[in-house]
């Protein structure tokens, strides 16, 4: 039979109030126990620390509920109570590839921004780094649950700038989609929030530059355009 494996967890404001007394190393550790217990199978390895110990017994109750619920193929439902986030297992590997005073700058990092979004000041490599990827899949989580409490009614508004930006890379493009819409005014900002994610990773200047040169140089459609982004810039035609 093949075994459930877990794809996220809910992170409780709970679990921040409580790291926030620990420094880098013992909340990358701590972090680590909290990961280990809700993504891996068989029994993991004791902490040995009293003041971790401590911790982890005032946050051990919330994480089997959520836990077992997911693993019994039940919904999980976040204690409304409580400002939370969704912690994903994308994340966990991230903290696979760091050390333990890393991973407690990492994890600070991202649940300041979740829940109280509040950006860090400075982290050093490579927890900058894995803090943006991370950072980008938040933004796009609070898109698709703002559209799923709103029912749809923001389906047709088109997606500002500003949207597309908050999960982009730095740095990938100098003109983004504003100056790609200016550039080419026959062009329609027809994406909406269902279809975001064809903007991501998007290199606006490389498509600027190549779509007069594209089989799609006539399109008044961006949302056509985008799905075609790798054949215009690729050069297919």
């Amino acid at each position: 039979m093949e075994k459930t494996l877990l794809k996220q967890f809910t992170f409780y404001d709970l679990y921040a109030e409580l790291m926030d007394v620990l420094n880098d190393e013992e909340r990358g550790k701590l972090l680590r126990r909290i990961c280990e217990y809700m993504f891996e199978d068989g029994e993991q390895k004791e902490l040995t620390d009293k003041k971790l110990i401590f911790l982890w017994g005032n946050i051990i109750d919330y994480l089997d509920v959520d836990k077992h619920a997911q693993l019994n193929g039940k919904t999980v439902r976040a204690i409304r109570q409580m400002k939370h986030f969704n912690f994903y297992r994308n994340f966990y590997e991230a903290v696979e590839l760091m050390e333990d005073k890393q991973a407690g700058q990492y994890i600070k990092a991202i649940y300041n921004y979740a829940l109280n979004n509040v950006e860090p000041s400075k982290l050093s490599s490579p927890v900058d780094l894995y803090y943006t990827l991370a950072k980008r899949k938040l933004e796009l989580s609070k898109i698709r649950s703002s559209i799923g409490k709103k029912g749809g009614k923001a389906e047709r508004i088109p997606v500002t700038t500003e949207q597309v930006n908050a999960i982009q890379p730095e740095g990938l493009s100098s003109i983004g989609m504003d100056g790609f819409l200016k550039n080419n005014p026959q062009v329609k900002n027809d994406i909406y929030k269902s279809s975001m994610h064809l903007t991501e990773g998007i290199d606006w200047t490389m498509l600027d530059y190549e779509l007069p040169n594209s089989a799609y140089k006539d399109s008044k459609s961006l949302y056509q355009i985008l799905t075609h982004n790798k054949e215009i810039i690729g050069g297919s035609w």
